[in-house]
This record gives C-alpha cells, structure tokens and sequence, in this order.
C-alpha cells in the first residue's frame, strides 16, 4: 500500500467523519420541518404491516406493490424503538446518513488514498445534498438507499479488483436492500455487472471471471424473489418495477409542465370510481412501451428536454455547487492515468448510471441524489490535490527551493490539506443550512399546509379519516388519510361516503392551478352544495386552505 493510503491512526480518520456526520444530522434533524410527499405513505405502510393491518392503505383495499417494503420496516422499527413516526423517520436519515459517510469514506480511499477518502467524506457529511436536503426532499428514503447501495458498490469495487467469491455475495446482498428501499436500485445491479463483465472480459481466466457478476445477479435476485412473488399474487405479473408504467404514464405531463394532465393520469378516479388511479389496481396493466410507441417523436423531446433539466439542476447549491466542478477537473485530469487508475475511473463512472436515467422519466432535484457519492469521490480528490499543490508551492517561495513538484514534503503537504479541509468545512456549516429556502415546491407543500393541519386537529380526532390532496395535513394532524380524486364534485363526495372520510380539506392552488370545478370551495365556502358543512380555513397569504366536515 502508498504512503498516502496509511494513515498513522488508520481508525481515527473514518472515527472523526462518522461523529461530526451524526452530530450535524442530530442538529438538522430538530430543524422545523414538514412531512410530505412520499414519506407519510411509507410511515403509514410500516405502521400497518407491524400492527397487523397487513402491508396496505386501508382505503385502497388491496397489497400495496407500489412502495418497496424496506422503508417501511425500518420507520416501523425505529417507531418501536422512539414511540414516534417522524422521529423515527429522522433517526434513519441521521444513522443511515453517517454511515454513507463512512463508506464513501473506504471507497475515496481504497482508489484515492485515505487523504483523498477523508475529503469526500468530509463532503459528504456537511454538503447539502447528503446532510440536509433529504430532511425537504418528501421522501426520507435517500439516506438508507445510498448508504446500502453504496456498501454494495464499496464490495464491488473490491471484487472488482480481485475477484473473491463473498464480496460478490455481500455486494449482491447490500444491493438487494437498496432496491428494497427504492427500487431502481436494479440499475445500479446493471452497472455493476456491466463493469464486472468487462473487467473478466480483460482479465484471464476470463470464463471462470465471468461467474462472478452472473453470481451477482443470481444472489440479488434470489433475495429478491419473495417480494417480486408477491408482487406477482397482487397484480398477476411478474415485474422488477410495478411503477415503470405509471411513471411514464405520468412523467410526460410533469416533464412537459401540463401538471393538470399529470394531476389526472395520477389522481384520477379509476374506472370504477373507486380509487384514484395511483392506488388502483388497473395501474398495474400500464405498459412502458405503449406510452413511447404512440408518441415516439414527443417522447425523444422529453428526453432531450430531460437531459437538459439534468445538466442545469445537478449544478445548483443543493446538489453540486458550481465551484466543485473546478476540482472534479483537478481530480481527473491532473495526473495521467495507468491501467488500474483507468479502471476504477470506469467503475466510478458506472455508479452513475442510475441517475442518469431518470432522463427517461421526469428530472428532478431528489431525483439526481445517486449522482452526488460519485461526485463528491471526485472533488474530494481534487481539493486533496489542489492542497498538495498549494503546500508545495508554499514550500518552494518559502524556503526559496526549487525542487521539481513532484518531491514529497510531509509537512507543507499535510498543513495545506488540513487547513484546506478545516476551511471547507466551515463553510459549509454556515452555507448549508441557508439552502433550505426553496428546497419544496409551494405547490407540494407550504405553511398553509401546516395551519390548516393545526386547525382540523382541534376538530378531528385520531382515526378520523381526512380527505386531501396534500398528504402532510393529515399526517400533521394525526388522523387517517384518503386522498381527493381530479374528478367533477358529484363523484368526489360519492367517493368520500364510499371511504367513509369525515372531513375534506381543499387547498386555493389546488383549486385554481389543477382542479378549477372545486373553485366555489374555495370563492364561496360558507354556502357550500348539500352534503358539505363549512368549519375554517387558513391562509398563509398565498391562498387559504378551507376545511369541511362530510355529512
């Protein structure tokens, strides 16, 4: 091993990264903050299926096959351990969280050397993508997803290396959990074997070498198998993704921006009327190929306008500063590469695959989050170069030398970095708490949300079912939910007595940017139609928020 790669103290570099991860994510974690979008729906599922309710909503009456399980065990079993959904959700992004940083951390290193590993662990533990975002992002299933994906890369990269039969089974087992958590983890099974294919392809005995990422894929699928089967009794088909159809299905309205058409594909009744479409199980006959072939034309201009969306989003404060691409240039580009340094910048290169496909579907902030370890493996390097660059340099106008800038010089060197890092991480503890503005659209969730939560629970009682579109009312005010159809007033109050909802919650920018037939709620809501009984509203001053009781 290079001097770089042993540290005096080796367990003291990955000790320091892992406290100050999870000293930060405990402080951000008490940070004021909302529970939305997905989130509520894995923390529900996970309360039922550990109460005996089984693995459903109870309103949609069926297996949910649309949330992969992992989330949900781990909320359930972090809520019987704190006595709290939400704070359970916040310890797995604080546990979760500080362990990505320890395995980029073995990663960086294992390519990079442990200075460079101490870099991009450092990144990772303060930057915003990694240490606050996904406390805004609506999902909180970010942290467990990268960490064991990551782990799972962090083992293939050591079979990548030299092919040895148990990092090929631990890497097909922590993949196995990431897709548990978020399914497309399966991209990250084809990049892996893609770069392990390759690299048996080049490295003799190459058939017996060609057994390892077809091992691969056999332990991840038979680890796999009991879900998929599952998946396969609820829907009569067997599928890695039972929300590849859906999503094309509605990510052309979204990528597009005609959210009213991606507000009825999604929350649309069925063709029964009896639920929206997102939880009916007539979602599971919709069909990938279909959506593109009948537009072929329309669905390579999203694509393009996806790759767009992707190049301009993944270079914002929240994700990957501008700045950073200075030293992801230094970290490729400083020092020529040999075969093995080329290898594992081919591997590294895999991992991100998986972000990079979501051109395909719709781009958004959360989306990009698999690209970020890889990048962050990069700049950390880069910042450690430019560190030895400075140090020196420093040395060299010091001391007046002029010894070629290859010459090694523990000290200079080691000063530089230090103080280089000690730099960067101050600024970013003061620069990333300040990306929490605009880090959730108004149109996802805005205070009004939060009020209107606070004022239905001095009507509602726990168990009462609360009928919204915007799922973090109800969550906040510790009721049940159902959601509100995009369908004519007549068929929403029909649905609501159908799910036995006590209370309907309607929104002023859900009624006048998506659903214009509820704009009476909203203009007029002391003289509401029969059935409806008017009882407050809130405004955040972008809009009120009316509460009825169904009659």
């Amino acid at each position: 091993m290079n001097r770089e790669s042993t540290p005096k103290h080796r367990f003291l570099p990955p000790l320091i990264l892992v406290l100050i991860a999870f000293l930060v994510r405990l402080i951000y974690s008490g940070f004021e903050r909302t529970v939305w979008g997905d989130e509520p729906f894995y923390l529900w599922l996970g309360r039922n299926w550990f109460r005996g309710d089984g693995y459903t909503f109870a309103f949609s009456g069926h297996w949910d096959y649309h949330h992969t399980p992992g989330y949900p065990f781990i909320t359930a079993v972090l809520t019987f351990v704190t006595g709290d959904m939400r704070r359970a959700s916040e310890w797995s992004y604080i546990l979760f969280g500080a362990l990505l940083v320890l395995v980029i951390y073995a990663l960086a290193t294992r390519i990079y050397g442990w200075r460079s590993g101490f870099a991009a662990g450092l990144i990772t533990a303060l930057a915003p993508a990694t240490a606050l975002m996904p406390l805004y992002w609506g999902t909180m299933t970010e942290p467990p997803y990268l960490a064991l994906a990551f782990t799972g890369m962090l083992f293939a990269h050591r079979a990548y290396r030299r092919f040895r039969f148990l990092d090929i089974i631990f890497a097909a087992i922590f993949l196995a959990f990431a897709y548990y958590v978020r399914p497309e983890s399966i991209v990250f099974l084809g990049a892996m074997g893609l770069v392990l294919g390759l690299r048996a392809l080049a490295t003799p005995p190459r058939l017996r070498n060609l057994a390892y990422p077809a091992l691969l894929g056999f332990v991840f699928f038979v680890l796999l198998f009991p879900y998929l089967y599952e998946v396969r009794q609820a829907t009569g088909k067997w599928t890695v993704s039972q929300k590849v159809g859906a999503h094309f299905a509605t990510a052309k309205g979204l990528a597009t921006g005609r959210f009213q058409q991606f507000d009825i594909e999604t929350w649309g009744l069925d063709s029964q009327g009896r639920n929206v479409r997102f939880f009916s199980t007539e979602t599971a006959d919709a069909d990938a190929a279909s959506y593109i072939l009948a537009d072929p034309i329309g669905y390579a201009k999203v694509v393009y306008g996806n790759a767009l969306k992707l190049l301009n989003q993944i270079t914002s404060p929240r994700l990957f500063p501008a700045f950073g691409l200075l030293f992801l240039g230094l970290a490729l580009f400083t020092r020529a590469w040999n075969r093995r340094r080329g290898w594992d910048e081919l591997f590294l290169a895999a991992t991100l695959l998986t972000g990079i496909s979501f051109i395909f579907f719709f781009v958004q902030e959360r989306y990009l989050a698999p690209l970020i370890p890889t990048l962050f493996i990069w700049f950390g390097h880069g910042f450690v170069l430019m560190g030895l660059w400075l140090g020196r340099t420093a040395r060299n106008l010091i001391k007046g030398e002029d010894r070629p800038i290859a010459a090694q010089d523990d000290a200079w060197e080691t000063r530089a970095v230090w103080a280089l890092l000690i730099l960067l991480g101050a600024f970013m503890l003061i620069w990333t708490p300040r990306q929490i503005a605009g880090a959730t659209n108004p149109g996802s969730t805005r205070p009004a949300h939060d009020l209107a939560a606070q004022a239905l629970a001095q009507y509602a009682q726990p168990g009462d079912i609360v009928m919204a579109r915007y799922v973090s009312i109800p969550f906040e005010a510790g009721t049940e939910w159902v959601p509100t159809p995009a369908a004519d007033l007549e068929a929403v109050l029909k649905y609501a007595r159908l799910k036995n909802a006590r209370y309907w919650v309607v929104d002023a920018l859900e009624a006048r940017i998506l659903r214009p037939q509820f704009l009476p709620l909203i203009e007029d809501p002391e003289n509401p139609p029969p059935g409806l009984q008017y009882l407050t509203q809130v405004d955040d001053g972008s809009g009120p928020v009316v509460i009825y009781r169904l009659e």
